[in-house]
């Protein structure tokens, strides 16, 4: 019997792992679920599941990784025009940089609620929103926080500051909440958004016309600052979870790789060739020909202008 088992021995093939060593060497893997992208002059962030930090000073053409202490659930991120980066974490963590995102420091959020978003306004004050109607603001980095939240049992998921004074926070029930003195005050839209409609992404051009998108391929549109909204056909029905502005033309990311472009009043899918499977999240404008996408399974592309006006209908000849 060991004669037997000293033979198979020898006959079995070595164990070759330096494709497993190879890979975990790169910056990006198979498993980073990135969520969110940001840019401080040649910096750029982006983040993603278990504390995982994407930097880059090129551009996006090459990345080093790192992942923060403890792997928080890393979920937006945001650049203020101090240079101040800020990463939100599930957990109700706010992570800050101010050396363009070599260090990074914790912050802990005077919350309870879980928080959804964060972005920075124009005064370089950090403001996150989430559920139970929480928004709240740091105006010295994420050290401390002021609470502005209105107790009301449904999430904010969406937070835009249109200019100094001027913000729009969106949320469950099709929640639309404005604030027209710099976040000092928060008053409720007249008219929400319609059938309860929840919103994954919105981008608004300014106080008066924006979009909506949400599930089901789901796009409303307002020319009138909320009071009327209007759906625009999309053609397609997967989750579209950001909406991107890039020189003058508005674009859709969702579900199986998706890229809409806005044509008019209605959507088309841009054929960009690239092979992504499962959803985009994460964008970036790196200048007016270039966008950055991210998202599950570690896709992370640079897209050109070129890439992003070809669509699915003109190449099948239809």
């Amino acid at each position: 019997m060991i004669g037997i088992a000293v033979l198979l021995a020898a006959c079995e093939a070595p164990l070759n792992v330096s494709g497993v060593d190879a890979a975990a060497r790169e910056p990006i893997r198979r498993s980073d679920l990135l969520q969110a992208a940001a840019r401080s002059d040649e910096v750029i962030v982006v983040v993603g599941n278990h504390g995982l930090l994407l930097r880059s000073t090129d551009g996006g053409e090459t990345w080093q990784r790192r992942v923060l202490a403890n792997w928080p659930s890393l979920i937006d991120v945001t650049a203020c025009g101090n240079g101040l980066f800020a990463a939100l974490a599930a957990e109700g963590e706010v992570w800050t940089s101010g050396d363009g995102g070599v260090t990074w420091a914790i912050n802990r959020l005077e919350t309870e609620e879980a928080p959804q978003a964060l972005t920075c306004d124009p005064r370089n004050r950090l403001w996150v929103v989430g559920s139970f109607g929480t928004v709240i603001d740091s105006a010295d980095g994420g050290h401390t926080w002021t609470d502005h939240s209105r107790g009301e049992d449904l999430i904010f998921n969406h937070i835009q500051f249109l200019d100094t004074d001027t913000a729009l926070v969106l949320g469950e029930f099709g929640a639309v909440v404005w604030s027209r003195d710099g976040g000092a005050t928060w008053q409720g839209a007249e008219h929400p958004l319609p059938d309860e409609f929840y919103p994954l992404s919105a981008w608004f051009e300014n106080p008066a016309r924006g979009w909506v998108a949400g599930i089901s391929g789901q796009i409303l549109y307002t020319d009138d600052g909320g009071t009327n909204w209007q759906r625009q056909p999309t053609g397609t029905i997967v989750p579209l979870y950001a909406l991107a502005p890039l020189a003058g033309t508005l674009y859709a990311l969702g579900g199986e790789g998706t890229i809409l472009r806005l044509e008019g009043t209605r959507w088309v899918r841009v054929e960009h060739g690239r092979q992504i499977r499962l959803h985009l999240r994460a964008h970036l404008n790196l200048d007016d020909e270039r966008l950055l996408v991210g998202g599950a399974a570690g896709s992370l592309h640079i897209l050109r202008a070129g890439e992003l006006s070809a669509s699915a209908a003109a190449n099948s000849g239809s």
